[in-house]
């Protein structure tokens, strides 16, 4: 596997991170995505979402319902894995994808094996939240069972969620993502330490330089989202975050190698 860490030393270049897989070619949070990713010499981790079936298996999806990227409709909360897997998940992007398919988190997790980190971002929200630690102990059990526990960063909105996860798994690397409706004005290091996390992910446009000097000072390393253009990527390695999260990920890499 490349040797990245997902906290790098201050000073380098920043990690290039697969946002949903290679997304500006391949349908999100599919097979395809994630292998046009994990084929780019350059990018250090692949990003996914996760959630669970009716069944509790861990899938790959971004959104609560199954209508933006999939032939299905409705929560992908009430129907089983069976179920969800007679979805075509790539027509909507391409028709040459519409053998695409919602995958399971072990799918993805053995795909990448050995070859890149994996940011686990765990999926919440006052509609879909689990029972207490349900969605947690299924993500570890999965992680576990793929052997991948020294190749994962988990990360969510929900900070209650990195919290309990630490507590199930303390040698667990974690990370935040900034909201800022509810976490203004906390400081990036202060809602790290609060979660035990290691990381901080903040949007292009809440973030500020010196929430970088902030996380850095606390020994945070900061991710970005979701860059997708030349000007874009310039500005924020000028600021001196550690990850830059793009739909087009191969290209950010070209990127970076010509500054």
């Amino acid at each position: 596997m490349t040797p990245y860490t997902p906290v790098p030393p201050p000073g380098g270049p920043p990690l290039v991170i697969a946002h949903r897989g290679l997304s500006a070619k391949a349908p999100e949070n599919t097979r395809a995505s994630f292998t046009l990713a994990l084929e780019t010499t350059g990018i250090a981790m692949i990003e996914l979402d996760v959630r669970l079936s009716k069944d509790e298996r861990v899938i790959v999806l971004h959104d609560r319902t199954l209508q933006r990227t999939t032939t299905g409709n409705g929560r992908a909360r009430h129907y089983t894995y069976d179920e969800v897997c007679l979805f075509d998940a790539g027509s909507w992007f391409d028709p040459r994808f519409r053998s695409e398919r919602i995958p399971l988190l072990s799918e993805v997790l053995t795909l990448a094996r050995g070859r890149s980190w994996v940011n686990i971002e765990l999926k919440s929200s006052r509609f879909s939240r689990e029972p207490e630690k349900l969605l947690e102990r299924r993500v570890l059990e999965v992680v576990d069972q793929t052997a991948m526990g020294d190749q994962v960063l988990y990360s969510s909105f929900d900070h209650r969620l990195m919290r309990s996860l630490k507590t199930l798994r303390p040698s667990a690397l974690t990370g935040v993502i900034y909201n800022l409706y509810r976490d203004f004005p906390r400081s990036p290091s202060t809602l790290a330490e609060r979660a035990g996390a290691s990381v901080f992910v903040c949007a292009k446009h809440e973030l500020k330089p010196w929430m970088v000097d902030d996380a850095h000072r606390g020994g945070v390393a900061l991710y970005v989202y979701t860059l997708n253009s030349v000007s874009e990527v310039k500005r924020f390695v000028t600021w001196g975050v550690d990850g830059i999260i793009s739909d087009n990920a191969d290209a950010i890499v070209s990127v970076l190698q010509s500054t």
